[in-house]
C-alpha cells in the first residue's frame, strides 16, 4: 500500500489477466490485494480509497470467475510497504504524513520481500492457500517508535520534510490524502502476532532497515 496506479487501468488489467489465465487452463492464481481492516472486514469493505477500491473488485471478480472452475485462487492482502522510506524526497514525504496525519496512531507495515516470498509459498503448496484471503504485516509502529527504531539502526534522524509540504500534497493528490485518512480513522488490521508464530522468518521494521533498505549503507 501507498504505490499508486492509474486505477481503471489497474482494475482493466487485473480482470484481464484472471480472464486470461482461465482460458489457459491455469491451475492456481495468486493475487496480490491490500488489506482494508483484516480478515473478516477485507472481503466485503472496499473502502473510500480509489486503488483499494480496485483491488477489491479484482478480488470480488476473481472468486466470481474461478467459481465451478479447476483453477484455485489464493488472495494475500499486504499493509503499508517498509520500501516506501527511501532516502529520497518520496521517503521524506510518506514519513512527514505518517507523521501527521496518524496523529500517534499505529501503522502497520510489511517488507515487499516478504510478499513476495508469501506468494511464492501460496504457488508451492496450493493446497494450504487455495481459496484462502491473508492479510500481511511484519510490523505495527508508531510514528514515535518507528522514528525511534530507525535512529537506533541508523545512527540518523528520520528524514522528514516540512510540514506544509506534505499537507499539501495530501490535499492536491487526493488518492493519497484519502488513503492517509483510512489509516487514521480505520487501519490495517493484520494479526502480527499470529503471523509471526506460524512465519518467524517475517521482517520487523528494524530487520528491514538492516537487510534491505537502502539505508543500510549511509
Amino acid at each position: 500500500a501507498v504505490a499508486i496506479n492509474n486505477e481503471a487501468k489497474e482494475e482493466t488489467q487485473g480482470k484481464a489477466l484472471i480472464d486470461e489465465a482461465l482460458k489457459h487452463d491455469a491451475r492456481f492464481f495468486v493475487y496480490s490485494s491490500v488489506d482494508r481492516g483484516g480478515p473478516s472486514a477485507s472481503p466485503t469493505n472496499p473502502t473510500r480509497v480509489p486503488h483499494f477500491i480496485n483491488k477489491h473488485n479484482i478480488e470480488q471478480h476473481l472468486i466470481e470467475r474461478a467459481r465451478n472452475t479447476q483453477m484455485g485462487w489464493f488472495i494475500l492482502r499486504p499493509v503499508a510497504f517498509f520500501d516506501n522510506l527511501t532516502p529520497n524526497f518520496f521517503g521524506k514525504v510518506f514519513a512527514t504524513c505518517f507523521k501527521t496525519a496518524l496523529q500517534g496512531k499505529p501503522l502497520q507495515m510489511v517488507a515487499t520481500s516478504d510478499i513476495g516470498d508469501f506468494a511464492a509459498d501460496g504457488f508451492l503448496h496450493p493446497e494450504t492457500y487455495a481459496g484462502q484471503g491473508l492479510s500481511l504485516a511484519g510490523d505495527e509502529l508508531t510514528f514515535d517508535q518507528f522514528a525511534k527504531i530507525f535512529e537506533q539502526k541508523t545512527g540518523q534522524s528520520i528524514p522528514l520534510t516540512f510540514r506544509p509540504v506534505s499537507s499539501l500534497i495530501l490535499t492536491l493528490m487526493k488518492e493519497m490524502g484519502y488513503m492517509f485518512q483510512w489509516f487514521h480513522d480505520e487501519g490495517f488490521k493484520a494479526d502480527v502476532a499470529e503471523l509471526k508464530k506460524t512465519h518467524p522468518e517475517l521482517k520487523n521494521f528494524g530487520t528491514w532497515l538492516e537487510t534491505e533498505s537502502e539505508f543500510r549503507n549511509h
